[in-house]
């Protein structure tokens, strides 16, 4: 990346470093390097965004804005194109603990009713037995690994806070899980291809209707969530 100049370098780090980021706090970051306030400077702003990912693009990350459908904020962050989402947790968490995420995005995305949320008691029933990988059923001979097997709720609870605080998870206003901005960053790819349908208008990941109508403001939207 030695076309960038310090003041790119800044940011990429930056919000590296802070994880998802505010569009106010990234907003701030840009106009203390560049002395360019991005609301009154736009184009410069979005010209350098270009210049970061035509860099970032050789090695398969991206500097990325997406949406809060719980508060309506953007959030900025650099996320990796290419990995899973297993891969994106497996350096930190263990393999029930991914299976956990998994089976809690998974309730989310496929609710019906577009709430965008599950319960905490829904969550720590979830059975971790059915995000075994046909892969993983075959090489354990269809029985279930010990640690899925036994991942107990104390241990659940335990994992849904250290997700919460990772924010790849979040408590929404009425006490329920729901999806952490980082899941909207980073996984954008994983809900296209489990078909959950996008905002026509901000083209984010349809998961909580109501936030939705409200950022985009068409009535509209509530026929393709």
């Amino acid at each position: 990346m030695s076309a960038l100049g310090w003041q790119h370098h800044t940011l990429i780090q930056s919000l590296l470093s802070r994880g998802p980021t505010s569009e106010k706090e990234f907003h701030d970051m840009f106009e203390g390097v560049s002395k360019k306030n991005p609301v009154n400077y736009p184009r410069i702003f979005n010209d350098v965004l270009l210049k970061i990912n035509k860099e970032l693009s050789y090695v398969q990350f991206e500097l990325r804005g997406c949406r809060n459908q719980y508060d309506g904020e953007v959030y900025y962050g650099v996320v990796n194109n290419v990995a899973d989402e297993q891969s994106k947790l497996g350096t930190k968490y263990t393999v029930p603990q991914i299976a956990f995420y998994k089976g809690v995005i998974e309730a989310i995305a496929q609710d019906g009713t577009a709430q965008g949320c599950i319960s905490s008691i829904d969550a720590l029933n979830l059975r971790l037995e059915s995000q075994m990988t046909a892969t993983n059923s075959e090489s354990q001979g269809a029985a279930v690994p010990a640690a899925l097997k036994y991942f107990s709720i104390s241990q659940k609870e335990k994992t849904l806070d250290e997700f919460v605080r990772d924010k790849w998870l979040c408590h929404t206003s009425d006490g329920n899980i729901g999806l952490g901005v980082r899941s909207f960053l980073d996984l954008r790819s994983w809900f296209r291809g489990n078909d959950v349908p996008p905002c026509e208008v901000c083209n984010e990941a349809g998961v909580k209707v109501v936030i939705i109508f409200r950022c985009c403001m068409s009535s509209t939207l509530l026929y393709i969530v």
